[in-house]
């Protein structure tokens, strides 16, 4: 395994899926960006011997954590919906 170049750039794919997966804070379809760009970044990394692989990884990790973040909010959501419609048929 060879170590990366201290003079190799930074793979700028790592640092956008990062910044999308920060994004995805505030905008939730962003987390979807920063996965699909952080393995790109690191397929890139990998063949290119770039810097930037713990950008992607990062990028990756968050925007992973934000999509089941997501998802189970919109189950909660859903489930929450259900139930008043349920207690709705009732009365």
């Amino acid at each position: 395994m060879t170590l990366p170049d201290k003079h190799a750039s930074t793979n700028v794919m790592a640092l956008v899926a990062f910044g999308l997966s920060l994004l995805s804070f505030f905008v939730a379809p962003a987390c979807l960006g920063g996965i699909v760009c952080g393995h790109v970044a690191r397929a890139q990394i990998r063949r290119s011997h770039e810097n930037g692989d713990s950008w992607a990884v990062a990028g990756l990790v968050i925007g992973y954590l934000m999509l089941l973040a997501s998802v189970a909010g919109l189950l909660v959501f859903g489930g929450v919906i259900l139930t008043f419609f349920g207690i709705a048929a009732l009365t």
